[in-house]
Parts: C-alpha cells; structure tokens; sequence
C-alpha cells in the first residue's frame, strides 16, 4: 500500500504534528509506503518514509497567509494525483484528498464563535479578510469534492458542526478521540513530579494552580481565560500557559 500524508509544515508544539510524527512511525512499522507532503518539517524524526517537500513561492506582501496556503494546496494536489497512492490522508484543507483529519475544527464555526467576541469594525474585517475567505472556500471545495470519503474528528462538537455549517452526513464522519499514553501521563508520575514543579514555580501546596496547553492562544480561549481569572474569587488561584503563538512572539520582538 501507498500512502500520503499531508501537513504544511512541523511545530514541536501542534497535536496535528505530533499526531503526524507518531502515525509516520506507526505506518512504517507496520510496513506501509508512506510519504510525507510538507513545505517544512525540520526539527522532527524523519526515518523509514519519503519526505516530499515542497515550497512554492508566493508573494508575502500581496497575497500573504492566502497566497502561502493556496501554493501549497496547489503543489499538494498536483503530488497527490500524480502519486499512485491508495490513500491520501491530509491534515490541510485541500480539495481532493481522501481522507481529512479535523485537527484544527471547522473554521466557519470557529469565525462565528469569534465574532461574538469582536467589535463592529473588526467583524467587519474577518468578513473582508482575504485569508478567511480563502478557508473557507478551500474548507467547503474539499468537503464537496467527490475523492472526500472520510473526515475524522477528535471531538463530538467537530462532528456536529460538520453536519450543521456543511451538512456533512454522519456516515463519513469518523469520531476518533486523542488517545493517551497512560504509562507517561499516569497519576503516580504526577504525585512524584508534582511537588517539585511546584517548587520550581515558587507555590506551596496549597495555591490552586490552572494549566493550558496549546498553541495559537486565541483560537484555544487564552483571552477568555485570563477574563475569568480577573473574575476568579480566589485571588492567590496562578496560572501557567505552555505553547507558542506567533502574534505574541511578533509583538515581543518588537
């Protein structure tokens, strides 16, 4: 069996990557032709699979985040039709893939949830916004494109907004759950391990303590977070993000 895997580019912080990273070694382990499409995976394991990298040129100062995911797509599917393979799994929204993972939700109902959070001008803006046009066309292209036999999804909500915004028919959604690698995340681990991050943060045992994980903080509630902890009763309560966002990054170079 040939097999194609698509996704942009390798963030040591992203699910999808790691989900990508784990399924590349899976897949080889078991035997499978496997290649990997992507503009950039450096930083990340590459054995026993063919990386197809490909990085067309786009103009950053007319065309933009637009510009970079459509060359892409475009490289993408000419790969894909061009391959032989058997399936193609994409982690992208790009029309012609067999089948897609839902890592990142369904962007129309992701706009509509951020638009209640918006003021008019800036509504305004994410309508006009070349980039969120282009998502979303590329997001309906590819689910009405007949070679789409199967979506999965890592959430019940995913599901229902497919069906709702796309009217996707239940049978070719997949809901598949992140699984949990219960000898690394085990509850004996974080006893052990519990009071020395404590420590090293400077709060006793007693300071209640949130933790986000995830990247591109807007789009996981990092704003709405902060909100609430304003609002929170307990004002000792602290609270520790890991992940990166590259607005924050660019505002801190600044």
């Amino acid at each position: 069996m040939k097999l194609a895997l698509i996704r942009q580019r390798y963030n040591p912080y992203g699910g999808a990557e790691r989900f990508v990273e784990r399924a590349l070694a899976a897949l080889v382990a078991e035997g499978v032709e496997v290649d990997l499409i992507t503009r950039n995976w450096e930083g990340a394991p590459a054995a026993g699979f063919r990386q197809i990298t490909c990085d067309p040129p786009y103009s950053r100062l007319l065309g933009g985040r637009a510009a970079r995911d459509r060359s892409f797509a475009e490289a993408a599917q000419a790969l894909m039709a061009q391959g032989g393979y058997q399936i193609t799994q994409s982690h992208e929204r790009i029309p012609g893939c067999m089948i897609f993972r839902a890592g990142d939700g369904v962007h129309a109902a992701w706009l509509e949830h951020r638009a209640r959070q918006l003021t008019a001008p800036a509504r305004l803006a994410q309508r006009l916004s070349p980039y969120h046009r282009y998502v979303l066309g590329a997001e309906r292209a590819m689910l009405e494109h007949p070679a789409l036999a199967q979506v999965i999804c890592n959430s019940r909500l995913v599901a229902q907004e497919l069906q709702d915004y796309y009217g996707l028919p239940a049978a070719r959604i997949a809901l598949i759950y992140n699984g949990v690698d219960t000898a690394h995340f085990h509850p004996d681990r974080a006893a052990a391990r519990r009071a020395a991050q404590r420590a090293r943060l400077g709060l006793d045992r007693h300071t209640p303590l949130l933790l986000l994980v995830g990247s591109g903080f807007e789009r996981k509630g990092v704003p709405a977070l902060l909100q609430a902890m304003v609002r929170m009763r307990r004002q000792d309560a602290q609270l520790v993000v890991v992940g990166a966002d590259r607005k924050l990054a660019a505002m801190a170079q600044r």
